[in-house]
């Protein structure tokens, strides 16, 4: 059930807002009396108490300005789901009120105009849903158009392994088990272009690409399995196979690479920088000492111990040269194109600043890099 009920009441109710927007706009558009950003507060201020103002385009195209990027930025990409219930016959406005109060969005007025925008203000569902705010309003306005029962999302976030996505899977899919998943996700006989060569038994662990997804509730791991390798195929696989053949390597090392780069660049401006200083250390036979392998060997993204970084296992990265056996986590666009494309430059160690920021220092020669450790307070 939609939320078409509401609508007569609503017109009427926005005759006075209405002419008095059309005031406004004349004033901004004569330069008279009022400043452009004073009228555009004043339209602003009407938009938010009476959202059909924003049917008229001249009224969406002076509120645009304030909405910038909103409509496709997440508020919180590491939230838990919550529930979030819409009434019938309730309408937009109300509905991006609540989800603001909630604290699902971080701008009404941002979810109100995408509605309109796209002609979707009178086309969601009523019905109780399972929604987060790593959703951003954009995916949101996407899942209110079917009721609960019709779909299911699924959220994959850069940089969980495997088994961290098979647990948000049984999550969303209860009838599929984490184990069930996991057998799933294997080559196979899968013939995605982006794994060619790859033995048929080896897991697809880095190829599942982090995204928001919408199935149907009886949607199979399989079926599951098969799209988030489609869209790793769509967004990423021209850039990884040019890449492959410029540096004359794999495209499964790319990815072993970007999974590395996805875990240390929390900053993503520097993911290019980061992958390149693992080149410059393969390049020379260097080992990696990269801590996110080792953390996956373990099976937890923690802190390492100095004990930790003894383990005996081949992604311990720290003992063992080279690339370790398999990508370590589902890395992003941005990390898979450093790895794809990474940065000429002269470092060979970087530390983390421990400043908030997500940056590192980067240095040339060990004694540089032991100033930084120390500048920054690493052990």
């Amino acid at each position: 059930m939609g939320i078409r009920a509401a609508r007569p009441a609503q017109r009427r109710s926005a005759t006075g807002p209405f002419i008095f927007v059309l005031l406004i706009v004349g004033l901004l558009v004569g330069g008279f009396v009022f400043g452009r950003s004073i009228a555009e507060d004043a339209i602003v201020a009407q938009v938010q108490e009476h959202d059909t103002l924003l049917k008229q385009s001249i009224i969406r195209g002076l509120v645009a300005d304030r909405v910038g990027a909103e409509p496709d930025l997440a508020k919180d990409p590491n939230a838990e789901s919550r529930t979030f219930v819409i009434s019938r016959g309730e309408t937009a406005g109300s509905i991006a009120q609540r989800l603001q109060q909630a604290g699902f969005i971080r701008s009404a007025l941002a979810f109100s105009y995408l509605l309109y925008d796209t002609g979707r203000e009178t086309s969601l569902q009523s019905g109780t849903y399972t929604i987060s705010a790593a959703l951003t309003p954009r995916e949101l306005a996407r899942v209110f158009e079917k009721a609960p029962s019709e779909q299911a999302v699924l959220r994959i976030i850069e940089g969980w392994r495997l088994s961290e996505t098979a647990a948000a899977v049984n999550k969303a899919f209860p009838s599929i088990s984490a184990d069930d998943f996991m057998k799933a996700a294997v080559v196979g006989q899968r013939q995605n272009t982006v794994l060619a060569g790859v033995p048929a038994d080896t897991s697809l662990e880095g190829f599942l690409f982090p995204d928001t997804y919408f199935f149907k509730p009886s949607a199979t791991a399989t079926q599951i399995v098969d799209t988030l390798l489609d869209q790793f195929e769509l967004r990423v696989g021209q850039t990884l196979r040019q890449a492959a053949v410029d540096r004359k390597t794999t495209i499964y090392d790319i990815v072993k690479l970007g999974s590395i780069v996805e875990r240390e660049a929390r900053d993503r401006k520097e993911s290019a920088t980061i992958a390149g200083v693992y080149t410059n250390r393969l390049d020379i036979g260097m080992k990696l000492d990269a801590d996110p392998t080792v953390q996956y060997a373990l099976g937890d993204w923690k802190e390492l111990s100095l004990a930790d970084l003894e383990v005996d296992s081949p992604y311990n990265t720290y003992r063992v040269a080279g690339l370790p056996p398999s990508p370590i986590c589902s890395p992003g666009a941005v990390a898979l194109e450093g790895a794809a494309k990474p940065e000429r430059n002269p470092y060979f160690y970087f530390v983390a600043k421990n400043d908030g920021t997500g940056d590192h220092a980067f240095a040339k020669t060990i004694e540089e890099h032991e100033a930084n450790r120390i500048k920054y307070g690493n052990k």
